[in-house]
């Protein structure tokens, strides 16, 4: 989606969206209260502690709805730009379809259902792409990504009904608000102030280098969602749940968080250093030539990634031991210091804006780094093995890009060829030192590869390896 819309918006337009999505963003952080970890979390989950979370849900989504409505005509009139107004107002339409989807989406989690959940994840992306991109071709200019939003939200809905149908209830209570809210009012102070930071820092890049500059700094920061919400998010929810059923059941999560962070680690490293150093044929085979003054900030988002990752997993541990005050003490102290560098760098591009998020990151690993050791019960040497084994296996994944860019004198028009052609012998030397070194992806791919043989009837599938093994 990314690649067709920027070739059919202009900065300006994209800024237009990015201003009223920010907008919107800092509102919607009091959806952040974490009714649905809450149901993930619990060791013993009734149904009126579900019920208490579906209502909670429902009137805070209700009442984000009739706020982001209203702020829709300040925000018009505070940037001179009805545009901002006219896609506030769409967007609030979509927290009503969060209440739909809370309670199936949850228990499905919960139950460690990841098969319906990533076809329904696929069928929204895809759902996005399709009304985003038709949208803009007839003309719909910014409000095409806010029609895209709002029918994948409607798709998203749809679906979580369909696979949690046996789920599905209408069923109001309070029985359990006082656990609940005191749950909620610690998690909203943690995930607040960092989507409170993320939303503040694009409003101010908007007053202080106008609109065209927040667009092409947000077609950099796509990347970053893709990479971070998509990929990340999609493994870190797996871990979240095995995390969860360990500590229910045993009491003890080492293991699975040392497993869960090489295979973060091993994947999105490679990922994000190799977009560093692509940045600029990246941006330009996906975008267009008018977009490449935002290559060299998604180069620094890839390293500033690269740093968040070394840290990740933290909310979900801080989450399962209930210590989520301490965490908003972090938090706090991080905003500070994420902001002030942000702030600063606007003041000189957004090159130096997107520095400013590698500040972020590194006080975020210099503050959490002590608490995960101590949260997870891992040691400093077990957690720097697996993370010494990724970075290895990163490096040669990156080492032929590299050597091209290097070999064409870091230009952005390297031809598509050879950069595809890095990118799968990247990807080649990836899974060699995956296979050489048995990181724990090699048990992963020989799984999947056993079970697609198994199904194929093929003699030498694995008879170990059952479909359910798969999720």
């Amino acid at each position: 989606m990314a690649m067709a819309v920027a070739r059919l918006l202009t900065p300006a337009e994209m800024g237009v969206f990015a201003l009223g999505f920010a907008t919107a963003g800092l509102i919607n952080i009091l959806a952040a209260v974490g009714t649905s970890a809450y149901v993930v979390r619990e060791a013993e989950l009734s149904s009126g502690q579900i019920d208490t979370a579906f209502t909670v849900s429902a009137i805070l989504y209700c009442g984000l709805s009739l706020v982001i409505f209203a702020a829709s005509f300040a925000a018009a009139a505070m940037v001179h730009e009805p545009g901002v107004g006219a896609v506030l107002r769409f967007l609030a339409l979509r927290p009503l379809l969060l209440i739909v989807e809370f309670r199936p989406g949850a228990l499905l989690q919960r139950e460690m259902k990841f098969r319906p959940i990533a076809l329904i994840l696929v069928a929204s992306a895809a759902t996005n792409l399709l009304v985003t991109v038709g949208s803009a071709v007839s003309g719909a200019s910014y409000m095409s990504m806010a029609y895209g939003t709002l029918a994948a939200g409607a798709v998203s809905a749809l679906g979580y009904c369909i696979a949690g149908a046996r789920h599905v209830r209408l069923r109001f209570s309070l029985s359990h608000w006082r656990t609940l809210t005191a749950f909620g009012l610690r998690l909203l102070t943690i995930s607040g102030i960092a989507a409170l930071v993320h939303r503040m820092s694009e409003i101010i890049m908007g007053r202080l280098l106008g609109l065209p500059a927040l667009g092409i700094f947000t077609r950099a920061t796509q990347i970053w969602d893709l990479i971070y919400f998509n990929l990340y998010g999609s493994v870190t929810r797996v871990i979240f749940s095995q995390l969860s059923k360990d500590y229910r059941e045993r009491g003890d999560i080492k293991t699975t968080y040392i497993r869960g962070m090489e295979m973060l680690t091993a994947l999105i490293w490679p990922a994000a250093l190799g977009l560093s150093v692509l940045s600029k044929p990246a941006v330009l085979i996906l975008f267009g030539s008018q977009w490449l003054a935002a290559a060299p900030a998604l180069s620094l988002l890839m390293i500033a990634l690269f740093v968040a990752v070394g840290f990740g997993m933290n909310w979900e541990l801080f989450v399962l031991k209930d210590e989520m005050a301490r965490q908003t003490r972090l938090e706090i102290l991080r905003a500070v210091g994420s902001l002030g560098a942000f702030t600063a760098g606007c003041m000189f591009g957004i090159t130096a804006a997107a520095a400013g998020r590698i500040v972020d990151c590194v006080i975020g690993f210099a503050l959490y780094s002590p608490h995960i050791l101590r949260l997870s019960g891992a040691t400093a040497g077990e957690l720097f093995r697996a993370f010494a084994t990724s970075l290895l296996i990163s490096l040669g994944a990156i080492l032929p890009s590299l050597l091209l860019m290097i070999g064409n004198d870091w230009s952005a028009s390297v031809p598509i060829a050879h950069v595809l052609g890095s990118v799968v012998a990247g990807m080649c030397v990836w899974g060699a030192l995956v296979f050489l070194l048995r990181h724990p992806w090699r048990d992963e791919i020989l799984r999947v590869i056993a079970l697609v043989r198994l199904r194929l009837g093929h003699p030498g599938g694995n008879p170990m390896v059952e479909e359910s093994d798969v999720p």
